[in-house]
């Protein structure tokens, strides 16, 4: 059983798939500390908040993004100072390690994050700090014996790891790396259309909330006062009886939410389009409580061979209130 929850640059409370069942795992640790430097849901949840500085205000190593040739660490430096009552996340551990004292007090000797980084970096902090960055030069890509972790050695095209989680392939040919889709969650019957979140140019969607003028600057097709449109095809209106910016409740096997509705030709028929980036109970009066949080309406639907969640839509129903 988790004790105690830190969550830091993130906002599970929000982004994670099917809110309502994340809400109630949270509602069974006993004790979350959130680091976030906005008000957002997991914040607003906590038991404790300690807000890190903005990341305009603080200093932070910045590591090579998964995919480059060569490890690059980048260097973000404070252009302003704190301007409210913040500390660095890195601080307040380190100053909680030294209250614990002990051998956990030990461990943690630094007087600041920045002096973690220097002691850490060594001779490379003089030029990570002059030219904002540090690049190994001498970096060699593990040898090309040792690239696959396969019996041969190589690449092999037969993959194994269906046979690892027990499924059973009908062909040969299956056994070859292809596509092959997942059902949405929900009956089919029950839920005779599909339901996808989309995204929109101006309306953030992951751990940071959208910015009051960016959600200003929303259409009246998109957001409406307090109410989301969701895009529906002419024809799927047509047989459901709905019609252009009349309310709809829009129904999951995981939620309901009252909407209106956007009749839009670049959308198939039998798909309902629910924009990500609304639905927040925290934060601000610019944007708490205007619209449904696509999240909150969806399900993790997992990856048989990885386990990884595949979720692309969820089987919903559309009718006129």
């Amino acid at each position: 059983m988790i004790k105690a929850l830190l969550v830091d640059n993130a906002d599970p409370y929000y982004t994670t798939l099917d809110s309502v069942a994340v809400a109630k795992a949270f509602d069974r640790i006993p004790f979350v500390v959130s680091f976030s430097t906005y008000m957002d849901e997991t914040a607003y949840h906590a038991d404790l908040i300690l807000p890190n500085h903005h990341y305009l205000e603080r200093v932070e190593d910045v590591p090579t993004p998964v995919g480059l040739q060569k490890p690059v660490l980048g260097l973000r430096r404070p252009v302003v100072s704190p301007q409210f009552d913040t500390r660095h996340t890195g601080d307040v551990l380190i100053s909680i390690a030294k209250s614990l004292g002990g051998s956990v007090a030990d461990a943690f000797p630094w007087e600041d994050y920045e002096a973690v980084l220097k002691e850490t970096l060594g001779d490379k902090w003089d030029t990570l700090e002059e030219n904002g960055y540090i690049e190994d030069g001498s970096y060699k890509p593990s040898a090309w014996g040792n690239a696959f972790g396969t019996p041969s050695g190589k690449f092999e095209f037969y993959i194994t790891a269906f046979d690892q989680t027990g499924m059973k392939m009908s062909k040969d040919v299956d056994y070859l790396p292809h596509y092959e889709p997942l059902e949405p969650e929900g009956n089919r019957v029950t839920y005779p259309l599909i339901m996808i979140p989309t995204e929109l140019m101006r309306l953030a969607n992951g751990a940071v909330g959208n910015p009051p003028f960016c959600t200003k600057t929303l259409e009246e097709t998109e957001l409406k006062r307090n109410d989301l449109f969701v895009e529906v095809n002419p024809k799927t209106a047509a047989d459901y009886g709905l019609s252009e910016g009349r309310h709809a409740m829009l129904e999951t096997p995981k939620g309901k939410a009252k909407v209106l509705v956007h009749l839009f030709e670049g959308i198939m028929p039998g798909i309902v389009g629910i924009p990500k980036g609304l639905g927040h109970a925290a934060y601000d009066d610019y944007l708490a409580g205007k619209g449904v949080n696509a999240n909150s309406l969806m399900g993790v639907v997992e990856d048989p061979v990885t386990g990884l969640s595949a979720t692309w839509g969820i089987r919903a129903k559309l009718t006129r209130v």
